[in-house]
């Protein structure tokens, strides 16, 4: 009974797979796909299109950006091979994020979390409290006033950085967190080209103008398939960075386990002279006055779940997305233990939604792919990375096809080292080094 449910879902998965895969939108030899998508991506941006860019309205720049690059690009081999259609569809989601970044950086206050940070440690070694002493009723008068949120061990680092010029500390900062960005995608299998065009998306851009260490945690998210370790590090920073953590349960890695508890538990104890044990209390009963707060200033919740639902039913709906991620094996259950923990965020931002990008890299059609990433990119509708996400968990694996699968001629993220089959074949297992046991 239970080997005939399991066909079935085996069957089910396939047939949603190849649906997902758009192999069927075609007339003639003419793909729908990518002019479809590109009328996707324009209808969810109209939002963005009355903003002003230089004194210019986003909706004029935007054509005119893309037909121009597009022209540009037609002299080059990328160009000729996409097409026109591809080439229109991909340059037009980059152009946007770009134009998009640019009004971004202009309306609101920059660095506002990198000075948290630098504020919160500074008070701390001037003998002031670094976290919240009681609950609030509204956000703090400004940046270097708000208080910190991680643990007690990261309070030197950030210390020692409030200590310099603010000026080469911001510029710093910032180039340190484009470079954990650039070698995340590199690590996911991104090719150059790919991984540049990626540092503009607007989350994880939006993470780059807060001066978030959200950047640092995906690139320990995505280190992990070769150093598993950086996942229980990852812990360091947020609570909910630590769940695709369980991914090195789930596939046994217990020698990755005991280096990641290894290298936290030596942290805490080198730091421990600095900060004293006290600080460890204050910062746990810091995140329950930040909890309490929230319920007072529900902005402080941005877009998480947590603002919509009771305690009780956000934290085991977040439980039960951990438990089904934990049902897939290998880079997929990765994958999804990395949408698992956007969901359970009880603060979630824009660049958390960073966590999705494995999971929507798994797509099969590479202009769905791009759907998914201009759709995706701005306010409340970064949720659809997170549904496309699981969609591409959910369903049967698939190979990246098409010429605009900006993971072409892999097997897809974290790519393996054999050969890829022909696109739109199963992946095939992949066995990791000492682990003794497929990952796929």
């Amino acid at each position: 009974m239970i080997e005939g449910l399991l066909s079935k879902l085996a069957t089910l998965r396939g047939w949603l797979a190849d649906l997902a895969g758009l192999r069927w939108a075609h007339v003639g030899g003419f793909d729908l796909v990518a002019p479809a998508t590109m009328g996707l991506v324009v209808w969810t941006s109209q939002d963005q299109l009355g903003k002003q860019v230089g004194g210019l309205p986003f909706g004029l720049l935007w054509p005119a950006a893309t037909f121009a690059i597009v022209l540009g690009l037609r002299l080059t081999p990328f160009g000729r091979r996409w097409g026109w259609p591809g080439s229109a569809l991909v340059v037009g989601i980059v152009a946007s994020w770009v134009l998009y970044d640019i009004w971004f950086w202009g309306q609101t206050i920059h660095l506002y979390d990198l000075n948290v940070y630098l504020g919160s440690a500074s008070r701390w070694l001037d003998g002031g409290q670094p976290y919240m002493t009681a609950p609030a009723s509204a956000w703090p008068s400004d940046a270097r006033s708000d208080f910190f949120l991680y643990p007690p061990p990261l309070l030197p680092v950030f210390g020692a950085l409030s200590r310099l010029p603010a000026g080469p500390v911001a510029v710093g900062w910032i180039a340190f967190l484009v470079a954990c960005a650039y070698k995340s995608y590199r690590l996911l299998g991104l090719p150059r080209v790919w991984s540049l065009a990626l540092l503009a998306f607007p989350p994880v851009a939006i993470g780059f103008e807060s001066g978030n260490v959200a950047s640092l945690t995906f690139l320990l998210l995505a280190a992990s398939v070769r150093f598993g370790g950086s996942l229980i590090v990852d812990g360091l920073f947020k609570v909910q960075a630590g769940i695709p953590a369980l991914w090195l349960v789930r596939q046994r890695r217990w020698r990755d386990i005991l280096a990641g508890v290894a290298v936290v538990g030596a942290l805490a104890l080198v730091t421990l002279p600095l900060v004293g044990i006290d600080s460890w209390r204050a910062w746990w009963d810091g995140l329950s006055y930040r909890a309490a707060t929230q319920a007072s200033v529900p902005a402080m919740y941005g877009y998480s779940y947590a603002r919509l639902q009771p305690a009780y039913v956000f934290a085991g709906i977040s439980a039960a997305m951990v438990a089904f991620a934990l049902l897939f094996r290998g880079r997929p259950g990765l994958a999804a233990l990395g949408l698992a923990s956007i969901y359970a965020s009880p603060s979630l931002w824009p660049h958390g939604f960073v966590f999705a990008l494995p999971a929507v890299l798994m797509l099969e059609n590479g202009a769905i792919v791009w759907l998914v990433l201009g759709a995706g990119a701005y306010g409340s509708n970064m949720w659809h990375l997170f549904a496309a996400g699981w969609i591409a968990v959910v369903v049967a694996r698939r190979l990246p096809a098409g010429r605009l699968h900006p993971l072409e001629g892999t097997d897809g993220p974290w790519p393996s080292p054999i050969p890829p089959r022909p696109a739109g074949r199963p992946a095939p297992p992949v066995m990791e080094a000492g682990a003794g046991e497929a990952t796929d």
